[in-house]
């Protein structure tokens, strides 16, 4: 009783160090790259329904996050370089929620309404388009076949 009452305490005074808060952040667009990535195409039982792939653009910016918390926002001065399924305009700030290495941002709409969007943190420094293709292009014997 006494192992299983001690083995209680410890993760629950170990909660606080595994939760993140939500900080309020502002987000500005220094850098924009865009990805081509193939998407599988899935039925809507879960397996393959074609022999096809669709192709989706995944897009990395390289953005300066500023907030009051200081040190939410910390890790090289906030130059990050996060990733999502649209692209934004680098002439607008944009306000939004930092939750652990998801940010959600408001997006501002053409009808004066804002819509909610889910960015992941790629990377707490900027990447550059070779750093990605790196990452996400073929392997290099691959890519000397095909070119």
């Amino acid at each position: 009783m006494r192992l299983l009452t001690g083995s209680l305490s410890l993760l629950l005074a170990a909660l606080p160090l595994w939760a993140k808060p939500k900080v309020e952040i502002r987000i500005k667009i220094d850098d924009q790259i865009i990805k081509e990535r193939p998407q599988d195409s899935l039925s809507r039982g879960g397996g393959a329904a074609i022999p096809t792939t669709i192709y989706g653009s995944i897009y990395f910016l390289n953005v300066t996050v500023l907030s009051d918390n200081a040190e939410a926002v910390a890790k090289n001065n906030g130059q990050w370089c996060i990733s999502g399924d649209i692209e934004l305009d680098k002439a607008t700030e944009y306000h939004g929620m930092l939750n652990g290495n998801s940010i959600e941002l408001e997006i501002p709409q053409k009808d004066g309404k804002t819509k909610r969007k889910t960015f992941e943190v790629f990377d707490h420094k900027w990447r550059k388009l070779i750093d990605l293709t790196r990452l996400f292009g073929p392997p290099l014997e691959l890519a000397e076949l095909y070119g």
